[in-house]
Order: C-alpha cells, then structure tokens, then sequence
C-alpha cells in the first residue's frame, strides 16, 4: 500500500521511532539494570505519549477531513495505536523485570 498523504507518512515515522527507541531503552534496562536507564525510560513513555497523542488528534482530524483515503488513513491509525499494547507490556516486562534473578 503507497502512503499518499504526508499527514500519514509523518505519523508512521514517529510511530516506527517510538517503537524502535522504546525497544532499545527496554533492552538497554534489561541489559545494565541501571535505575538511570529506568528514569530516562520513563522520561520517555511521557514524551513518546504525549507526542503520539498529538500525532493520533491529527491522524484523526485528517481522517474526518480526508475521508476518500478511508483505508489509508485507518491503516495508519492502527499502526499508530498499536504503540498503547506494545508501551504496557514494556511496563509489564520492567515492573517484572524477568531477568533480575540471572544477573
């Protein structure tokens, strides 16, 4: 499928990022069981949400007012709003943090 509006190009950009950078601090904790790295992951799941929440308004907003890209603009709403599972069950794995007893 081409992504034809920049609204939605721009909207899978910073939902790939957050995914990816969301991954490597989780990774990283995992790795160094840091409680710096715990805090600025936690720094970021309010800035990455905050950010996705303004992103998802426009993807909305967009949405009402293109609404002939029905299909588009759905499939980058979903991709966008599969970051929310995704940022719990980071929270989960950190807040159960597996890995504590082989380290």
């Amino acid at each position: 499928m081409k992504i034809i509006q920049p609204i939605n190009k721009s909207a899978l950009i910073v939902a790939t990022i957050s995914f990816l950078l969301g991954t490597l601090l989780l990774l990283f904790f995992l790795i160094s069981q840091s409680s710096i790295v715990l805090d600025i992951g936690l720094f970021y799941v309010i800035i990455a949400s905050v950010l996705n929440v303004i992103v998802f308004v426009g993807l909305i907003t967009n949405a009402i007012i293109n609404y002939q890209y029905y299909k588009e603009n759905l499939t980058t709403i979903i991709l966008v709003i599969l970051n929310i599972p995704i940022t719990i069950g980071y929270i989960i794995i950190v807040a159960n943090n597996p890995f504590l007893t082989f380290f």
